[in-house]
């Protein structure tokens, strides 16, 4: 084999090697936190030594860093995909919140205590603008179309800026993510249409009662 068809090969083997070692990071992770895996655990689910791991991650935080920004890049294209095709805010809301809901295997809430506590303040520098611009900014453009259709009040009329309005929808969907939860229901899919709705509505229409005539 010529030298650069072995170099080429190589850096496949290498990226290959990567990938894998990234979905097994992904599992792990979002199933028992960043704290409580260890690279030894990944090495081994892995079936690598612990420098072999270290040649393509220096260390546990890079990898978690990686993995994160990639869950974060694939949402951020579906999210933008679906306010691409939703004419009705609200029917954009409750798409986004079955998708996060389903794409969402693991406790929400775990990763977001993950990346708020137990990174160094560059990581978490890096993967709050990339939440921002994978969740927020897509969702910030649903409700600001909803404004300018009337379906929303706008600030001045004593609703919310799109920015914060996302920040909340995204608060509240986070409460209803937790494993215990998700567990109990048996029906995953229906499940999810349900707390979809749930979120949606409460988010739009509030707790009170309608008036009754």
């Amino acid at each position: 084999m010529a030298p650069r068809q072995q170099k080429h090969r190589a850096q496949g083997d290498a990226e290959e090697t990567r990938q894998m070692i990234m979905r097994v990071a992904y599992e792990l992770f979002m199933q028992y936190g960043y704290r409580a895996v260890t690279t030894r655990q990944l090495a081994e689910a892995c079936g690598l030594t612990q420098p072999a791991l270290y040649h393509h991650f220096a260390e546990k935080q890079d990898l978690y860093l990686a993995v994160v920004s990639e869950e974060i890049a694939k949402i951020k294209a579906a999210l933008e995909r679906i306010v691409r095709r939703s004419e009705e805010v609200e029917t954009g809301l409750r798409h986004i919140a079955s998708f996060l809901l389903s794409r969402s295997r693991y406790d929400l809430n775990l990763m977001l205590h993950d990346v708020r506590y137990e990174l160094s303040s560059d990581a978490r520098l890096v993967l709050d603008e990339q939440f921002r611009e994978g969740f927020i900014l897509p969702l910030a453009t649903l409700f600001e179309q909803g404004i300018r259709q009337g379906r929303l009040r706008s600030s001045e009329e004593g609703g919310l800026a799109p920015i914060q309005s996302a920040y909340l929808f995204m608060t509240t969907l986070s409460a209803f993510t937790r494993q215990p939860q998700k567990q109990a229901m048996q029906s995953e899919s229906a499940a999810h249409g349900a707390v979809a709705d749930l979120v949606v509505r409460l988010l739009l229409h509030g707790l009170a009662a309608p008036e009754r005539t």
